[in-house]
């Protein structure tokens, strides 16, 4: 299965539509699915974009993050941790 960066934006985009929830919360809504975990971990380590981006994520919000870096590799954060 492929999941195009379009693809994630529309989904974030529809998630915060149909709960009316703000950008975070629709994420953690998302993330909370373990496949969109999977697919979404493979991509931020293949994807330059998406790597970028959840770069920025950590950066901006450091331990709030939903994301680490361990040996240069970013990897969701787990549950419990930073919250």
């Amino acid at each position: 299965m492929t999941f195009a960066n379009s693809e994630f934006v529309a989904l974030v985009k529809r998630t915060r539509a149909t709960f009316g929830v703000g950008i975070d919360e629709a994420h953690a809504l998302v993330f909370a699915d373990a496949e969109m975990r999977r697919l979404i971990a493979w991509r931020i380590n293949h994807d330059p974009e998406c790597r970028r981006q959840a770069l920025h994520d950590l950066k901006r919000k450091g331990e709030r993050s939903f994301f680490v870096e361990i040996d240069g590799r970013l990897r969701f954060r787990e549950a419990g941790k930073g919250d």
